[in-house]
């Protein structure tokens, strides 16, 4: 029995060492921020929130006029730009060479894949800014490891907020950008988004959309545990989305693509672009008084 429990304690000792080593080596690793995969050690969600509605209070809100009643949305996701940009390259050369298309587009997050990489990322999106258009971004889980908050923030100043489209029908659509970096809403952009959705429900929107980086629908593992919302909180958002009319929801994070039409809610979570991906897409949205998409292959 001894040497049996020998054994064992023997077996735990190497387990536990192997462990420590794998964390360790993780630890040092400038792609990997273990800490931030359990808890976020940038601000949360609720602060986020409120510097967020600060610059908001002080800038206001876009209204973005496009020149069809009908027109095309550039939307890309999870670039992980870290020591290349081809993709991203490519989305960004393909987008400004697209003169039917819209004057803005859209990033689902996950701009950077860790620390160090905004000033890149940010040079090779400046192209966008430089031919007079805008590239509307929102807040993804590796955004804020290694507390890169802050980052973001100095360079796109909010991660929740509203715009308008007009047409030069007088149609009007609604995109409302939501912080979901850290799994959750928190409980003040709940409330802001629940009042905002009452007030702009009976505003006579041709479409609601809503942009987003982490998806409501989890139907795998790839992300493990790390920023998802709660079966709670997924009910709840879904609910409040029905109730107010909204008609798709954008999504990325999985670095796979999904569909599901929930309670008459669109749900789209779209391809990851990043240049280690097998298959690289970005996604175009055809938008007018129904919408559709294609899915760009670039690798």
């Amino acid at each position: 029995m001894i040497m049996k429990m020998n054994a064992i304690t023997t077996k735990i000792l190497k387990l536990t060492c192997i462990t420590a080593a794998v964390l360790l080596m993780a630890s040092c690793s400038k792609n990997l921020d273990l800490l931030g995969m359990f808890t976020s050690i940038s601000d949360s969600p609720d602060q986020r929130f409120e510097q967020s509605m600060q610059y908001n209070k002080s800038h206001g809100y876009d209204r973005v006029f496009v020149n069809d009643d009908e027109y095309k949305l550039y939307v890309v996701s999870d670039t992980h730009v870290d020591n290349s940009t081809k993709n991203l390259d490519i989305f960004v050369n393909d987008y400004l060479a697209d003169t039917a298309a819209a004057p803005f587009a859209l990033h689902l997050g996950d701009q950077i894949n860790a620390k160090d990489n905004w000033d890149f990322y940010e040079k090779h999106v400046k192209p966008i800014a430089d031919a007079g258009r805008t590239l509307y971004h929102a807040l993804g889980n590796h955004d804020i490891y290694f507390d890169q908050w802050n980052e973001f923030k100095k360079r796109w100043n909010t991660s929740v907020y509203w715009f308008d489209v007009v047409t030069p029908s007088g149609a009007r659509d609604l995109f409302i950008a939501l912080d979901s970096a850290s799994g959750t809403l928190g409980s003040d952009q709940r409330e802001w988004l629940g009042n905002l959705l009452e007030d702009k429900s009976l505003q006579g929107y041709r479409n609601i959309i809503i942009f987003t980086h982490s998806h409501l629908f989890k139907k795998d593992t790839s992300q493990g545990h790390t920023s998802n919302f709660t079966m709670e909180e997924t009910y709840d958002l879904t609910d409040l989305f029905a109730e107010n009319g909204v008609d798709i929801v954008l999504q990325g994070h999985s670095h796979s693509r999904d569909y599901t039409i929930f309670k008459d809610v669109e749900y789209l979570r779209v391809d990851a672009i990043e240049d280690a991906a097998q298959e690289a897409y970005y996604t175009i949205l055809n938008i007018g008084k129904n919408i559709s998409y294609e899915f760009i292959k670039v690798k």
